[in-house]
Formats: C-alpha cells, sequence, structure tokens
C-alpha cells in the first residue's frame, strides 16, 4: 500500500465515528435504543440496580471515557463488578486501581469500552452488513463476525531498527473476541472444550449467548440511552498481538528471530505530519514483516475500509519451539549443505515460516484434525494436534506452540530438496518465478524432478544473485533478469508429470522414455543413467565426441514423487533443431540419415534445403532406413525410381532415376499430422499406440486403396512395414529412442519397404 492510500485510510479510520452519525448504511442500526430509555451508561453503572461498580467507573474517569458514557457516543460497555475488579486487582498486586500507571488504566478500561450500540442478538450473531438480511443469509457464517473494536490501544513505543536508528511505532486499537455458540454450531465443533482450551482459568456459560473473551455475562443487554451494557463475572485482560506473545515466551525465541528477519519499519510522511507533533517525534512507523502476516499488527488486514474483514479474520500460527527447529536445521538443512540457521536462503527461510501460518477464520483444537486445511504456503497444514503444547488467544488471532516438527508440506513434497539444498537454490528462485509452485506441492499430481545446480545455470549462461533471488543471463544491454516465461520453461525441462499408476522411480537397469513437462521433449534413462532429447540428438552430428548419458542421483521420495540431482555440465534444454531442415541440408556421409537425404534430393523431395513434401504438413514421425539398408537395396534395384544406383566410397550417388516415382516411394517413409493424430512420438511404450497410420504415398491407380503403415510395439522392440510389405525392425542401436525435435522425430530401420 503506498503512503497516500494509507493515509487516506488511517484519516478515515480516526473520524469514522463522527461519519458515521452523519452517513445512512448498515452501521446506524446499530445506534438504536428505546426512546423510553431516560439514563445513560454511567447513570446506569452507577445506580446500583444492576450491582456495585465503583472501581469499573473510576477507572473509567481515569481514562478519560466518563463523557462517553455520559452521552458524549454510542457504544456498548462490558462492566466487571467491584468483586471482580478486586480480584484482578489483587492478583495484579494492586491495592486499588488508582495504584495502577494511567495508561495502563487506559488500556484496560479501554477494552470494556466498545464502538457502536450491540445488544446480546446482535453480539451472538452480528452481521457487519446489517440485520436486513433475510433469515438464510442470516445463517451463513453465523456468529463467526466474532470481533469488535474497542477503545483499548497501547501508547506509541520507540524502537530500534537493523541500522540501530530509534523510531516511534504507532499501535491500533484493539478488537475484542466475542465467542457466542452460534460461533462453535458454525464450525460444528464442542464449544466447552474449544473455548476453555484457550481459556483454562474460565468456563463456557454461553450455551444461549456469548463468553467476552475470558469473561461469562452474568446479565445480558442492560438498556442505557446511549448504548448496552453487558455485566461479566471477571476483568477482560487485553489481548496482546501475536508478536507479543512470542517476544515473552523465549521458548520460541529462533521462531521470532527468523520471523524478524523479514521486519521492516514503515514510515508515512503525511500520517506524520498530522498526529506525530503530538508524541514528540518527526515520523511515526509501522513495524511489519515483508512477505509475511504482520503478527505485529493490532489488526488481521491492511483493509481500514474492510469491516467484514476486520470483525472475521485472524492468524494461526503453529510456532515450533527452538529445540524443535534446531533439530529440524540438522535433519534437513545441515543435509542441505548449509551450516547455520543464519546462513538459509531467505526464500527458503520464508516458505518455512508460511508453513506454520494459517489465514482465515481462528482454528481451534478440534479444527485441526481436518486434512483439508492449507497453510498460507498453499500445502496442507500438516499440523500434529497431540504435538500442541500451548495455547494463547491473540488480538489477531491464535499462538500455538509445539515441541516437534512434523515435515511441513511443503519440503515433503517433491520440490522440498529445492529448499532444502544450498546448491538448488537457482532452481528454487526460477520455480518461484514461473508461477507453477502451487502444482509442484499438490497431491493431485505426482512428478519427478530433477533439480539443477548453481553451476548447472552458470554453466548455461544464467547467473545466480542471491541478494535478489534473481536469475541474470548477459544480453546486448548487460546482465538482465530472466523472463518468467523463460524460468518456466526450465522448470517443464526439468520435470516430467506422470500417472498414478506410473513409477516415479528413475531406474538404475533397463530403459525408459519420460515425456517432461515440456512438450516434445524427453528425458532417455538407461542403466542409471539420464539425458534429454536434445543432448540425445548431438550424437548423430559425427564430430560430437561429448557425454550424451550422465548419471542422477536421488535426493528425495516425496509425499508426490520424486527428486533427483544430476551430473550433467549444463541445464537440460529445449530442442531448437529443425529435423526437416537437418535432412534437408545433410551432405556429410558420415550421417546416419545420408543415403536417405541423397535419395530425396534425387526424388526433388528437397528443394533450397527444404523437404517440399512436408512442407505445411505439421508435425512427422519419419522411419528412416541406416545408409547400409538402402546400400544393399540399391543394389537389389528394390527402390521403386531408383535404377542400377549406388554410392561410392565418398558417399555420392550415382544411377537412373524416376523422381515422380521415387518420391511416391519415399513419401511412404512419413507420417503427418495431416493425415493422422500424433498423440506422442513413438517409442517402447508411448502413446503412438500399435495400429495403422497413413503415410505420404500418393495412389496412383485410380481407385486403389493406399496402403498404411502398420507399427507394432510388442513391448520390447518396435518394428514398422508397409501394408503388404516386409516388416522392417527400428534399429537397437539407439535402444529404440527416438531423435524427437520440435517437428518431428526419426527411428533408423534396418531395411526398406
Amino acid at each position: 500500500m503506498n503512503n497516500k492510500v494509507f493515509l487516506r485510510r488511517m484519516l478515515w479510520l480516526l473520524c469514522l465515528p463522527l461519519l458515521l452519525t452523519a452517513c445512512k448504511d448498515s452501521m446506524d442500526e446499530h445506534y438504536e435504543v428505546p426512546d423510553w430509555v431516560a439514563d445513560n451508561a454511567w447513570e446506569v453503572l452507577s445506580s446500583g440496580e444492576h450491582g456495585n461498580y465503583s472501581i469499573f467507573l473510576q477507572g473509567l474517569e481515569i481514562a478519560g471515557y466518563k463523557q462517553m458514557l455520559e452521552g458524549k457516543a454510542i457504544l456498548t460497555i462490558i462492566a466487571p463488578d467491584d468483586d471482580a475488579f478486586q480480584t484482578y486487582l489483587n492478583k495484579r498486586g494492586f491495592t486499588s486501581i488508582s495504584d495502577m500507571p494511567v495508561n495502563e488504566v487506559s488500556k484496560l478500561i479501554g477494552y470494556h469500552v466498545l464502538y457502536y450500540s450491540y445488544n446480546k442478538e446482535k453480539l451472538v450473531n452480528f452481521r457487519p452488513t446489517g440485520s436486513t438480511e433475510t433469515e438464510e443469509e442470516q445463517n451463513i457464517k453465523a456468529g463467526l463476525y466474532y470481533k469488535h473494536r474497542t477503545r483499548s490501544s497501547d501508547a506509541p513505543t520507540v524502537e530500534t531498527t537493523p541500522t540501530g536508528a530509534s523510531v516511534m511505532v504507532y499501535h491500533l486499537e484493539r478488537y475484542l473476541p466475542i465467542f457466542s455458540y452460534r460461533y462453535f454450531q458454525t464450525k460444528g465443533i464442542d464449544a466447552k472444550n474449544n473455548y476453555e482450551a484457550f481459556y483454562p482459568n474460565s468456563t463456557w456459560t454461553g450455551d444461549d449467548g456469548f463468553n467476552v473473551s475470558n469473561a461469562s455475562v452474568k446479565e445480558y443487554g442492560i438498556i442505557a440511552n446511549n448504548g448496552y451494557i453487558h455485566a461479566v463475572d471477571r476483568v477482560v485482560e487485553p489481548l496482546e498481538t501475536i508478536y507479543t506473545e512470542l517476544k515473552n515466551k523465549e521458548k520460541y525465541s529462533t521462531f521470532l528471530d527468523l520471523y524478524d528477519s523479514f521486519g521492516v519499519y514503515v514510515a508515512d510522511d503525511e500520517l506524520s505530519k498530522s498526529y506525530a507533533k503530538a508524541y514528540g517525534v518527526d515520523t511515526l512507523y509501522q513495524y511489519q514483516h515483508g512477505g509475511l502476516p504482520n503478527i505485529a499488527c493490532e489488526w488481521p488486514t491492511s483493509s481500514y475500509l474492510n469491516f467484514t474483514a476486520l470483525t472475521a479474520l485472524s492468524y494461526s500460527i503453529f510456532a515450533p519451539s527452538n529445540t524443535a527447529i534446531n533439530s529440524f536445521f540438522d535433519s534437513f538443512w545441515k543435509i542441505g549443505g548449509y551450516s547455520s540457521m543464519q546462513e538459509v536462503d531467505a526464500l527458503a527461510l520464508n516458505y518455512f515460516l508460511y508453513q506454520f501460518i494459517y489465514g482465515g477464520s481462528m482454528l481451534f483444537p478440534e479444527e485441526l484434525g481436518d486434512d483439508e486445511l492449507k497453510n498460507l504456503a498453499g500445502s496442507s497444514l500438516n499440523i500434529n494436534p497431540a504435538a500442541l503444547n500451548e495455547k494463547t488467544m491473540c488480538v489477531n488471532g491464535a499462538l500455538y506452540g509445539m515441541d516437534e516438527i512434523k515435515e511441513p508440506s511443503t519440503f515433503a513434497s517433491v520440490i522440498g530438496p529445492l529448499f532444502q539444498y544450498k546448491s538448488a537454490r537457482s532452481f528454487l528462485y526460477a520455480l518461484l518465478g514461473s508461477s507453477l509452485f502451487s502444482s509442484y506441492v499438490s497431491d493431485l499430481s505426482k512428478y519427478i524432478v530433477l533439480v539443477p545446480t548453481a553451476e548447472q545455470f552458470e554453466a548455461s549462461g544464467i547467473r545466480t544473485v542471491y541478494s535478489t533471488q534473481g536469475l541474470e543471463a548477459e544480453g546486448d544491454d548487460g546482465w538482465a533478469e530472466i523472463s518468467n516465461t523463460a524460468k518456466q520453461n526450465i522448470v517443464y525441462l526439468h520435470s516430467a508429470s506422470i500417472s498414478s499408476e506410473q513409477s516415479s522411480e528413475l531406474p538404475e537397469r533397463g530403459t525408459r522414455v519420460i515425456p517432461t513437462e515440456s512438450t516434445w521433449n524427453y528425458w532417455f534413462v538407461k542403466d542409471g543413467n539420464i539425458t534429454c532429447s536434445s543432448t540425445f540428438n548431438q550424437q548423430l552430428n559425427p564430430q560430437f565426441n561429448g557425454t550424451v548419458f550422465t548419471p542422477f542421483t536421488k535426493l528425495k521420495n516425496g509425499s508426490n514423487g520424486s527428486t533427483y540431482s544430476f551430473d550433467a555440465e549444463q541445464l537440460f534444454a529445449a530442442e531448437s533443431g529443425d529435423l526437416a531442415y537437418n535432412i534437408a541440408i545433410c551432405a556429410d556421409h558420415n550421417y546416419p540419415y545420408y543415403c536417405f537425404a541423397q535419395l530425396l534430393r534425387e526424388a526433388n523431395l528437397i528443394s533450397n534445403q527444404i523437404m517440399m513434401n512436408l512442407f505445411g504438413k505439421g508435425r512427422f514421425v519419419a522411419f528412416i532406413p541406416t545408409n547400409d539398408a538402402i546400400k544393399r537395396a540399391l543394389a537389389s534395384n528394390k527402390i521403386p525410381g531408383a535404377i542400377d544406383a549406388s554410392f561410392d566410397a565418398e558417399g555420392k550417388l550415382s544411377g537412373t532415376f524416376d523422381a515422380k516415382e521415387l518420391a511416391n516411394y519415399l513419401n511412404s517413409y512419413f507420417i503427418t499430422a495431416a493425415q493422422n493424430v500424433i498423440p506422442s512420438y513413438p517409442y517402447i511404450g508411448s502413446d503412438f499406440k500399435n495400429g495403422r497410420y497413413w503415410s505420404e504415398r500418393v495412389v496412383q491407380t485410380e481407385g486403389a486403396t493406399a496402403p498404411q503403415l502398420i507399427y507394432t510395439d510388442n513391448g520390447t522392440s518396435l518394428s514398422i512395414q508397409l501394408e503388404g510389405g516386409n516388416k522392417c525392425q527400428v534399429v537397437s542401436d539407439y535402444d529404440y529412442f527416438p531423435f524427437a525435435y520440435e517437428g518431428g522425430c526419426f527411428h533408423l530401420i534396418d531395411d526398406v519397404f
């Protein structure tokens, strides 16, 4: 939120009581009190008719609220009598309320003074949009709008920034939780057990009404001419923020330190001009946690106009103890190459913290067994209710404490190693920049993920900027962040979505073809080694002397798949070559498809380096006879349109050729998308199923049926034959892996049709 918007909202907030008296909206009804009530709230409490409230009245006067109760404001009073108040004072070590510091009295008493006028019915099922709703509408989320704005706030505090500067932090007014029987009824949980879990020294008495935070109501809806009074059995103790409660509990100091590593003090110049002078400073600040929920703020939302959210939303924080975090570090990040918590990548820490935060309606213990609950990282909350040993109600939600960490859902998933391994941070940044994160933590999908290292990124021309969690490549204008599309492509090339029936294990023995998330790009696995289709294709080049396959190592069996590292020098890349073009320009007789390419030339199927028969026909699959197979066939005159043809030792083709007849014959070796559905490239076990496919061969006799190509995958080998002709086997030299490109693929076969 920019400063001007923030200022406008704060000014609106400060003027809200005045504005509401002049505006016609749903809040007007909260001011309605009977005309016949003569006494104001101060007079009603002073009368003694409903009990003795002398200590509370004294506190109201000390805090400066007497005039409000005398009719200067419309309000709701939560009133503890003298017995309740004296018990509270004795517990705190005070003889009388006048012994308390004035700022403490103001904070305490203000928590009993609510904005607006609420009778019992409106507090049992408060409706922020008003009570003009139908009965059916009033039953929607009944009781869940449970928080109400009070006059209680902390005085501004002077705090020290990480740079050593002193700043004054402004604190917002508290909201008071009022738990009605409708609240627990809507949630479908037991009121007594869940309420008393947070208030063990209080008793649930709200079966026909409500409890006010830690207090039971003795008398509902005492009427005054400026609001309602609800008498309670004890002083309502002001709740603190989740952040303040964490600060007061040394047991969770490591969690708080991690949270504070994202802390930032935000100044607002215009707000400061209006209000800072009253506090003797130039600037007022808010303390926030960049990228994380602002648990230091009394309100769960920064939208000052979102009344519905302010009355309903809370955070539930499940804070691991220092012991739990230290144990988790040793079993997780230490294995990943980190030497201390301070060294762990900020993005990994951010998601670690998110695992323990639930946002929305506050969670009570009975709700924690719901497997559908998602944390703010979007994954399963995955909290063991039996491990929770502390429960504290807070002004902005609930704080749970636990001494053990059940592996967070995101870290238990297939992408867990990205957060764990120091060397995997580059890939983590790519994933988070790709907008694909939620897919890879979902149990609805199953994946195999290869995790490249920062060194592999660097070797591919992408450097990692850890301070900004960026990935940069060098261009004409110097180094610049790569696009989110580029990040997405990197993730797609290093991950594969598999069906629930398929194994997420890469085989240590045998072969397997795995389509990646990048369409028409594949991984080929052979005897504990792996490659991608673009690297695999490089071996077609006679000058290539690199390594095609590289070892892989398992990093994790995740909840939704498996994760591996791999030893390639660079990132796996998409195949950017054009197969048709590569065949068309082939001039080196050492290429395995050289002889076939020369026959295409003689058939006038190649012109200006374009395979003319395939131009405009889309993706294709070719079955190309090997050079030896073509030479044998030429020697026996088995290739129609080629008479007494042969290749010499240098690869020069000679003979007599009928271009039209030869072209028609060579077209038999091509299956195109124009004639067929090509769901996948053919390999053992692929979706390119056994069956008949139309080739590009043209039927020259009128009325004759064009022959089809018959493709067979018997589970251990592949074969192809022209209908009525001999069966040709795909050669095993390349383990039946296809040479796959964006525009098509081919296999080498051992004979001609």
